[in-house]
């Protein structure tokens, strides 16, 4: 499990400092529900929410819990400033 684990840290997403991009809030939303739990395959469900406001837009931490093995993570997301029209 720690192997897996250390991978995971890896993907984009997994930290703080390296948030994914999303246009817009409900779509960081979406694409945790879509995040398998690395551990087990199970499906990770939202606990928490917080945001914090950055000059390069909201950087969103969403903390998530695996229904199955009951791992324990993070998923961040940087929602983008929407151009003037």
């Amino acid at each position: 499990m720690r192997a897996t684990e250390r991978l995971a840290q890896q993907l984009p997403g997994a930290t703080r400092d390296v948030p994914t991009d999303v246009d817009a809030p409900a779509v960081a939303e979406i694409q945790a529900r879509a995040t398998p739990c690395p551990q087990c395959g199970g499906e990770l469900v939202i606990e928490n929410d917080r945001a914090d406001s950055t000059p390069r837009g909201v950087l969103r931490e969403l903390e998530m819990r695996c229904r199955l093995c009951g791992a324990r993570r993070s998923l961040w997301f940087r929602v983008r400033p929407r151009a003037p029209s």
